[in-house]
């Protein structure tokens, strides 16, 4: 899979794209956004940033993984997905403690959010390298969630979660180091609605109706 040296220091991105994706009635990471598979699509997004970045997957292993085979990323596959979003965040901080001695933090990011707005990444990147031990979050309308940066003294915490609902726990029980950063909502895909909403809004960012 190409994978990327553990070089410097710096954050380690990891997408989450494990799930079943049961109410879609599809495999929603391969769900077409712009030609591409929506995994790919935000695998692209995410390697513009120039950090390592890593892949989660699990239900439809083999699919997803295919189509993210020619790209310069690392493919880790989480055995216990069916327990939800917090084992494959798990596998991800897991994967950083073993592989990226020199990781300072991972960025956590969902396959299923394609309006994730790089420039919106970036900012939380920019906020890593000035409060390297603040989490870093997303909040929209006075809610926080991903992405988040999670500092590197968590990463042992994470290694052994497993909260259905993914870190939403964690960062209520942080809050008190948590600095939220606003962002456009970027609601997930969950629906065939939902992914037809997130193509035209994507569309009109084509076109310079909104910046991304």
């Amino acid at each position: 899979m190409n994978p990327q040296a553990a070089t410097g220091a710096g954050p380690i991105i990891a997408l989450m794209a494990a799930g079943e994706s049961r109410r879609f009635g599809g495999i929603k990471q391969l769900a077409a956004i712009h030609g591409q598979p929506m995994c790919r699509y935000l695998a692209l997004r995410l390697l513009s940033l120039s950090c390592p970045l890593v892949v989660v997957t699990g239900a439809h292993a083999g699919a997803v993984e295919q189509s993210l085979i020619d790209l310069p990323l690392q493919i880790v596959r989480n055995d216990d997905w069916p327990r939800g979003l917090g084992s494959s965040i798990a596998r991800a901080a897991r994967h950083v403690l073993e592989v990226h001695a020199h990781a300072t933090g991972l960025l956590v990011c969902l396959a299923d959010q394609p309006l994730t707005a790089p420039g919106h990444l970036q900012r939380m990147l920019a906020r890593h390298r000035e409060h390297a031990h603040s989490i870093i979050a997303t909040g929209h309308d006075g809610r926080t969630g991903p992405p988040v940066l999670f500092p590197r003294d968590m990463l042992a915490e994470l290694a052994t979660w497993q909260d259905a609902r993914g870190a939403h726990a964690l960062l209520e029980r942080e809050s008190g180091r948590v600095e939220a950063l606003d962002a456009p909502e970027s609601p997930d895909v969950d629906t065939r609605e939902d992914l037809m909403r997130a193509v035209s809004l994507l569309d009109d960012a084509r076109h310079g109706r909104f910046l991304p």
